[in-house]
């Protein structure tokens, strides 16, 4: 995808949660997002730490920036759904499934 039809091209995740604390403030985003870095004292340096280290939750806030600040631009719908395509993918490749239960045999000799 060309980066000048990325609407978050050059936009900071700083940037992200300022813009949406002004709009929307602390309270709506921990309702919206069910993200406890906005539901319990939330501040913009500890949010800001959790996002750029847990991927689920940025792309939760950065969904709900698209949705808020560029839901008029043409690429939105696209990079919307590519992030829960990638989220969908990371998803299946870290889950771990148990493996199946084998009976034991008694081997006669």
């Amino acid at each position: 995808m060309n980066n000048s039809n990325d609407p978050l091209h050059g936009v900071k995740l700083e940037q992200i949660l300022t813009e949406l604390e002004k709009k929307i403030g602390w309270d709506k985003m921990g309702e919206l997002l069910n993200i406890r870095c906005f539901t319990n004292k939330p501040r913009l340096k500890s949010s800001l730490k959790f996002l750029r280290t847990t991927p689920w939750a940025r792309s939760r806030v950065e969904i709900l920036y698209l949705k808020t600040f560029c839901s008029k631009h043409k690429e939105t719908g696209k990079l919307i759904r590519g992030i829960l395509a990638q989220n969908t993918a990371v998803a299946e490749t870290t889950s771990t499934k148990p493996a199946s239960f084998v009976w034991p045999t008694s081997k006669n000799k």
